[in-house]
């Protein structure tokens, strides 16, 4: 009986027809076919659990492109980078059998081995590390043996771009070695920017001036190569989980060079050239650890301790035919950060869950300036919390708090900002259904400027511009709200209507204060007036045609509002669409994204993007995924972007020049291939991140 309702759970289209037995009864009839259909979505107090089809999985080539093909209406998915958000913006944790993975770590996943997926809101299972909403990946598992996915990613008509790595994974029992190894170079002649600027100064007689400095660039060169290799160890067995995860990574930016026409408005009628040189490369080493054992009595222990160390070189060499001297700018780096979290968590009556959470850590900035300018930098943001949680679940209902108490201090060049603050996270979801669920939530807390906007250093940007930070910034309080409703009355269609308040407060935003008598300006950054972002919107998916054609479309309303030195309404409607269609191993996918635009919480900026849209169509089977999509087809320009900045002394537009608008073709190829028996796939390991830099820019 077990195995039977195994069977109609996982397979979403067995059907079964069900006749009378022969008789010689006058009254025998026969019954009509009787179709039973797997239910492949649900809801709980939990979790949303989906099921993805067996075409979904077969025409996806990672795991990213697996979650865009299911169109899970809690989560978007940003074309261009792949980030993966709430409805709301907020980023979302993705997680691979209980253990934490990036992006680069699912791009060796193979699609074929998922057998579910789960978005959770504050799932309090330690593994998962305090995670406010989660993906959860659950693949399947085998004893031991092995397998290696191979991937290639190449553009045309956009220059260079070519996107190549090898993963291989291999287990034995409990314990599993992943090995990651990719080579990425993309060489171009369109990414820069120009940038139009509107001075306020002051003449040598002290007299107000208004000054237009115009750069348009007409000559580019870009090229960068990026080469991660990352090894892990993994033991997991029912009771115990340990994971280490070590990561090389070579960045580098050998050329990356623009030049073009500079003039001035009003008193210069002859127009200039500029020329700015930016080259860099960095080293990282990185290091990552997992440790969750559970204990006798309901209890469970969680420790996630992590390092990472990055040298950085970089070096700034700009020119004008205007000025006889040139800028020039290197910054030798080293960069550090550690951090350690850890969770208790004890359950009660299988309905009660308390969890008593530490973390702690430090980023550590080594910093040497040379050439016009010369600083020696020493940099600090330590920080330490504690926080005590409280879960209730119940048949409908799952009510998750937590509040805690944080302490931050800054020390930049022994110049030092302290600061001890309360946090407090709300949510409660209801689920009277497993085809309905309405959920809320509360958060008060914290946004820390970055180092690099706390640097005491001085720099030159061009004749009129300085750059320097802000060591005595402070941190900015927020709180934020939201209400969604879940509705899934069938496998074919289901909805996630939303909405979201974000208030920030005494925020931190960029300024430009005279200098040098006013015949100059410094941009600088201070605390000053509220952001405000509201956004209402609705996500549906619906199939047709027995689930070969599937549909997604979310339209949402935002709102944006500044006080303070920048009063700005800025109120955006932007929509996303996707279709899919299966044709047995061959499936076709188109996608369109209004222009996005927003406005910059800690800037007085507005950003508008391109419309964005594709087309592909592609072969898949178990192993082998063959895939051309044409972006953008249409667009001949390479403009990408708008960004526009509104301040009482300095205003500027940037149009910004690059390939993620432009029309290109992509080609991508992945090839799965296993040996021995019993291969455990997915939890692939990927690209690890270095230290944060604070090099201004």
């Amino acid at each position: 009986m077990k195995q039977s309702i195994l069977v109609l759970f996982f397979l979403p289209h067995l059907a079964f027809a069900q006749h009378a037995e022969p008789t010689d009864s006058l009254d025998a009839k026969t019954l009509s076919e009787v179709v039973v259909e797997a239910q492949m979505q649900s809801t709980s107090p939990t979790a949303t659990t989906y099921f993805p089809s067996i075409k979904q999985k077969n025409a996806a080539q990672d795991a990213i492109d697996l979650l865009r093909k299911m169109a899970i209406p809690q989560i978007q998915i940003n074309p261009t980078d792949n980030a993966v958000t709430d409805n709301a913006g907020a980023a979302v944790s993705v997680f691979i059998n209980y253990m934490p993975a990036s992006q680069e770590d699912m791009a060796g996943l193979r699609t074929t081995d998922v057998r579910k997926v789960e978005y959770l809101e504050f799932p309090t299972d330690p593994r998962f590390r305090g995670a406010m909403r989660a993906i959860h990946i659950i693949v399947q598992e085998y004893a031991y043996g092995g397998y290696t996915k191979l991937s290639a990613d190449e553009n045309v008509l956009t220059g260079l771009s070519s996107r190549v790595n090898v993963f291989t994974k291999f287990s034995y029992k409990k314990l599993t070695y992943d090995l990651f190894v990719a080579a990425n170079n993309w060489d171009n002649r369109h990414t820069a920017y120009s940038t139009e600027g509107i001075y306020s100064l002051k003449d040598a007689d002290g007299s107000d001036v208004v000054l237009a400095r115009n750069e348009f660039a007409d000559n580019a060169h870009f090229q960068q190569n990026q080469y991660p290799v990352t090894f892990r160890a993994t033991y997991n067995s029912e009771k115990i989980q340990i994971r280490n995860t070590l990561g090389y990574s070579h960045s580098a930016y050998p050329i990356q060079h623009q030049s073009g026409v500079l003039t001035y408005s009003p008193g210069m009628a002859e127009n200039y050239t500029f020329d700015r040189r930016n080259p860099s490369h960095s080293n990282s080493l990185s290091y990552q650890g997992t440790f969750y054992f559970a204990l006798p009595n309901h209890f469970s222990v969680n420790a996630a301790p992590q390092f990472s160390y990055t040298h950085n070189n970089n070096t700034l060499t700009y020119t004008t035919s205007a000025a006889p001297d040139p800028i020039i700018r290197k910054a030798r780096e080293n960069a550090y950060h550690y951090r350690v979290d850890a969770y208790l968590n004890k359950q009660f009556a299988n309905i009660h869950t308390l969890m008593l959470g530490i973390n702690g850590g430090d980023y550590i900035n080594r910093l040497w300036y040379s050439g016009n300018a010369v600083y020696s930098d020493r940099f600090h943001n330590a920080f330490a919390a504690g926080l005590l949680c409280y879960q209730l679940q119940t048949q409908k209902i799952n009510l998750y708090t937590d509040a805690g108490i944080c302490w931050e201090q800054s020390n930049i060049n022994g110049i030092k900002n302290t600061d001890t603050y309360p946090f407090l996270h709300v949510n409660l979801r209801y689920a009277p259904h497993s085809r309905h669920a309405i959920s809320t939530y509360f958060q008060y807390a914290n946004n820390t400027p970055g180092i690099d906007a706390k640097a005491s250093d001085l720099l030159r940007d061009n004749e009129f511009m300085y750059l320097t930070g802000n060591p005595l910034l402070s941190n900015s309080r927020h709180i934020t709200f939201q209400l969604a409703y879940a509705w899934m009355p069938s496998n074919q269609f289901n909805l996630n209507a939303y909405g979201n308040f974000f208030e920030l407060f005494d925020r931190q935003m960029t300024a430009y204060v005279p200098y040098d008598g006013g015949r100059a300006l410094l941009r600088t950054y201070i605390n000053d007036g509220n952001f405000v972002q509201g956004k209402i919107g609705v996500s549906a998916n619906v199939k047709f045609l027995d689930n070969n054609l599937q549909f997604y479309v979310t339209p949402e309303q935002c709102f944006n509002r500044s006080t303070g030195i920048f009063k700005k309404n800025y109120n955006p409607f932007q929509v996303t669409a996707q279709v899919i269609y299966y044709l047995n191993q061959l499936y076709f996918q188109a996608f369109y994204q209004t222009p996005q635009k927003t406005m910059f919480s800690n800037s007085p900026r507005t950003h508008r993007s391109r419309d964005f849209y594709a087309a592909s169509a592609g072969w898949a089977n178990s192993d082998w995924n063959i895939r051309l999509t044409a972006y953008n087809i249409f667009n001949t320009h390479w403009d990408s972007a708008d960004t526009y900045l509104e301040t009482p002394l300095y205003k500027e537009h940037r149009t910004n020049f690059g390939t993620t608008s432009h029309a290109r073709l992509n080609l991508s190829v992945t090839y799965t291939f296993g040996y021995g028996k019993k291969v455990q796939r997915g939890n692939e390991v990927g690209e690890q991140s270095g230290a944060s830099s604070a090099i201004m820019k």
